[in-house]
């Protein structure tokens, strides 16, 4: 949208391309196979359905990544590099309310379970905290019709 200062349009912009790569990482495990779901951090019974060929963990990252690619367009949408989408506002409120959680939940967590004190979960969680950033930029930024 025309109205929309270069740093917000930067931050949804962000938003939209972690979102949009999500897509595509979640993608290639599923054509990587078991190797992919264990480095991206999957759950052991995900990777084992990987390496066993049963339907969880491709249904279940396919799910993930039709999910990923509605936060990359709502994204988008907010942008204005497509057509505004049914229900902006509260969709990029819940989503930047779930990444923001995602971020946030790494904490009281890792004190918990210390294994999660890994440097692929600090990047991960930074990278869900920007992510939530952007989306919360794009609902305070999205007007109402």
């Amino acid at each position: 949208m025309k109205h929309l200062k270069p740093a917000s349009r930067l931050w949804i912009g962000v938003a939209a391309v972690i979102a949009a790569l999500g897509v595509a990482i979640h993608l290639a495990c599923i054509a990587g196979g078991p190797s992919w779901y264990a480095f991206f951090g999957a759950p052991p019974r995900i990777v084992a359905s990987a390496r066993d060929g049963t339907w969880l963990a491709p249904a279940g990252t396919a799910g993930i990544a039709v999910l990923m690619g509605m936060c990359a367009a709502y994204a988008c949408s907010a942008l204005g590099l497509i057509q505004r989408l049914p229900l902006l506002r509260p969709a990029l409120a819940g989503i930047a309310a779930v990444c923001l959680a995602r971020a946030l939940v790494l904490v009281p967590f890792a004190w918990i379970h210390p294994e999660l004190r890994t440097q692929f979960e600090l990047i991960a969680a930074l990278t869900w905290g920007v992510a939530g950033t952007g989306f919360s930029v794009a609902f305070a930024t999205a007007r109402l019709r």
